[in-house]
């Protein structure tokens, strides 16, 4: 798929601008899914705060999103530091006013280690980030949308790894898993306050993540037969799944909460 292409992906959803006067939160938004989800949401029109540990990566999509006609802020930080994600929240209000949408799109692999290999280290890190990371931010983040009144959306990124068997990482799975249910219960939590909490679990996608596969056919390769194999035998663009997620940032998506959406092209049924 070229570049063309993939950008078009992410505008099959939205284009209206419905998310003017809107602040969204992106983690993990120096590349892959979360970029994408970046540019998805600049494009209707939502104030974004970017961050990353990589600084230089989440100006470059700031400025990005600031050519698209919207205010953008870079905010480099370690999501793996339990103080400096309540300081990121605090720091994000003290810039905008406000946070309408946050999209937990930050994770680490952990390599591709076996229920029997891994490290007390490795565990540390993988959770630090997928989970601490993603339960703090909607802690910090709902108890603002609570506070404040007037709805919001949250929506995490799972993975088709907490749903199969084969070649799916222990650790990264599992943490993954948790996503869900932390994803459920966040919305019995904030479904009164008409905040809509829902994940994506997104297959194999083209990212920096799994840049280590090859070219394009090998991605095609690894979904036409095997235990990756989908129902479409196409791997996935990160624009792909940044429709989805915009769509559960817009309006037309209220009556969806709790649930977890498989962009996986069919790996997960």
């Amino acid at each position: 798929m070229t570049t063309a292409e993939s950008s078009s992906a992410g505008d099959q959803v939205g284009g209206d601008r419905g998310l003017v006067g809107q602040v969204a939160v992106v983690t993990g938004g120096a590349s892959g899914i979360g970029r994408a989800t970046v540019r998805a949401l600049a494009r209707e029109g939502a104030k974004i705060a970017v961050v990353d540990r990589d600084g230089d990566g989440a100006a470059e999509v700031a400025e990005e999103a600031g050519r698209a006609g919207t205010e953008a802020l870079p905010f480099t930080v370690d999501l793996a530091e339990p103080p400096a994600v309540v300081t990121l929240v605090e720091t994000i209000l003290s810039q905008f006013g406000r946070i309408d949408l946050l999209v937990n799109s930050a994770g680490i692999s952990g390599g591709r280690h076996s229920s029997l290999e891994f490290t007390e280290e490795t565990f540390n890190a993988v959770f630090a980030v997928n989970v601490r990371a993603a339960c703090l931010l909607v802690r910090e983040v709902g108890n603002h949308m609570v506070k404040r009144g007037g709805g919001g959306r949250i929506v995490n990124l799972s993975s088709s790894a907490a749903f199969r068997a084969q070649q799916s990482p222990a650790l990264y799975a599992s943490s993954k898993a948790a996503i869900c249910g932390l994803t459920r219960a966040a919305a019995a939590d904030l479904g009164p306050y008409e905040i809509n909490v829902n994940a994506v679990a997104p297959g194999m996608t083209k990212t920096p993540m799994t840049a280590g596969i090859g070219d394009d056919e090998a991605y095609t390769a690894i979904v036409s037969s095997g235990p990756l194999e989908n129902l479409l035998h196409r791997p996935s663009e990160a624009a792909d799944v940044a429709a989805v997620i915009l769509f559960l940032c817009l309006p037309a998506s209220r009556q969806l909460t709790g649930q977890v959406l498989h962009t996986s092209a069919g790996l997960v049924i």
